[in-house]
């Protein structure tokens, strides 16, 4: 009898509905908080809750053409993998007088730091706070 492969296309449903469970519940947990956090702020300033990168360092003239990245207020920066089985990204930490620290593995590094093809696990998405 010839191997159907259904056990390695539940394995693969079953890893896929993990994951997505694993990111409903870092959703709730760090996500939300900082979406009401700065949806305040907006209604008494105006400023977006998602900002790019230079709304944070706009004398940064890198900030201006970096475009893959983005802010949740003042002190997230998302730097999602855009490309189809990649697993590495390069990534632009603005400068500010300001330092970011790698939301999974704790590493800080200085702002006006591009990390080339820095490591971005497939199931997860590189996220910096940013450190005064």
């Amino acid at each position: 009898m010839r191997d159907t492969g259904t056990n390695n296309a539940d394995d693969l449903k079953l890893q896929v509905l993990n994951l997505t469970r694993i990111y409903i519940t870092k959703h709730q947990r760090d996500v939300v908080p900082l979406i009401e956090k700065y949806a305040e702020e907006w209604q008494l300033t105006g400023n977006p809750i998602y900002r790019p990168l230079w709304w944070l360092s706009p004398s940064d003239p890198v900030t201006f053409t970096t475009d893959d990245q983005f802010l949740i207020g003042d002190e997230v920066l998302v730097a999602p993998v855009l490309e189809k089985g990649a697993v590495q990204r390069d990534i632009y930490l603005p400068d500010g007088g300001f330092q970011w620290q790698d939301s999974r593995s704790e590493q800080v590094f200085d702002g006006g730091t591009f990390l080339q093809d820095y490591p971005v696990p497939l199931e997860e998405v590189a996220v910096f706070l940013r450190r005064s």
